[in-house]
């Protein structure tokens, strides 16, 4: 169903991502060893990362950092090392083929088509090196990490590190790394500071972008001729003014109507209402930490898009704050992908989410 409001799995169900799909594949094609898969939120990064990974024959171990540091609260070594071979130990061909290998790593121990972390003498770093050997006989092996900017809690565990060691030695890898808070990942990653670890290595990066107002349209008169459910041309184009392009919104606009037999209004209401849900469990650590954010955000959603003109409504609304606190929270807002600035005047990344901040 083109409308699923869930990750794609399937080629036939990705809608017009051919080119990105084709990028990914290629690079994989030629080795290389850091992709990084960017872009903002609800854009179906994790959709195209799933395809193509069941789309070529190569071994792949996915892993959902965010999903691991909300379990765990923690991305040591240890608890990575568990969901990797949690992830492995769900592909029978991987464990079978690498067993000899995964046999030598310290602190790892297989038991019929299941394979864990058993001591605290795990190396995270064998577990890659006897990937890497497996992979000589498989073929490349891609390691895929979901939200990877989550890797930068990994505590005495510098993953910045070990990805710049299995880099440059081990030929046969090929990591993945997804990131919607696209300034947080290279925060972590940081290729420009020459003290880091992961200075001047090469990435590949493949960038997701919104739906043009055509391709969006599209899109939804797809979706409704899919599931024989009429729609008016007028309809369409409302939806794809308020939603702007943003592919998670349209498909839960055209799932709501597909599967209650709602009409438009209620279908965008119904949309709205999600997405305060996702403000109140995505931002909820970040509104508790400083109830500026929150404003910041108001502000911006009214219209105030120049540094001066936020900051004054923050001060009007919370008291003084000086120069260097306010840009740095303006910053991190930035960072995680909400807000965008762009020509020096900023605005709300996604235009549900601005609807909602508007409202709060």
């Amino acid at each position: 169903m083109l409308f699923s409001p869930y990750p794609k799995t399937k080629k036939e169900e990705l809608f017009d991502r051919e080119r990105e799909l084709r990028e990914f594949e290629e690079a994989i094609g030629r080795g290389e060893r850091l992709i990084l898969l960017l872009g903002l939120r609800r854009l179906g990064k994790s959709s195209l990362l799933n395809v193509a990974l069941n789309e070529l024959p190569n071994p792949s171990i996915k892993i959902d950092v965010r999903k691991t540091y909300s379990e765990f609260s923690s991305v040591n070594r240890y608890v990575i090392g568990k969901m990797l071979l949690s992830a492995m130990s769900g592909k029978r061909r991987i464990i079978e083929e690498a067993r000899v290998f995964l046999e030598r790593v310290r602190g790892v121990s297989i038991s019929g088509v299941g394979v864990e972390v058993t001591s605290k003498e795990f190396s995270i770093t064998e577990l890659l090196e006897a990937l890497n050997e497996y992979g000589e006989k498989a073929g490349r092996i891609i390691i895929a990490f979901d939200e990877a900017q989550y890797l930068r809690f990994g505590g005495a565990t510098k993953y910045d590190g070990v990805l710049a060691y299995a880099i440059d030695n081990l030929e046969n890898l090929s990591f993945v790394l997804t990131g919607s808070e696209v300034g947080l990942l290279f925060d972590f990653l940081k290729f420009n500071d020459p003290e880091a670890p992961l200075f001047g290595r090469y990435h590949h990066d493949i960038t997701l972008n919104r739906f043009s107002p055509e391709l969006s349209a599209e899109f939804l008169r797809k979706g409704f001729e899919e599931e024989k459910v009429g729609v008016s041309e007028r309809e369409i184009e409302k939806a794809v003014e308020e939603l702007d392009g943003i592919v998670g919104w349209l498909a839960l606009y055209g799932y709501v109507r597909v599967t209650r037999g709602v009409g438009h209004e209620d279908a965008i209401e119904e949309v709205l209402r999600e997405a305060k849900s996702v403000v109140n469990s995505e931002l909820s650590k970040l509104f508790a930490y400083s109830p500026r954010y929150r404003v910041i955000l108001k502000a911006i959603s009214l219209g105030y898009s120049r540094w001066k003109d936020i900051k004054d409504y923050l001060t009007l609304k919370l008291g003084y704050v000086n120069d260097s606190n306010f840009s740095a929270l303006l910053e991190n807002l930035v960072k995680s992908g909400y807000v965008e600035k762009k020509n020096g005047r900023y605005r709300i990344s996604d235009p549900v989410l601005e609807r909602v901040f508007r409202e709060l």
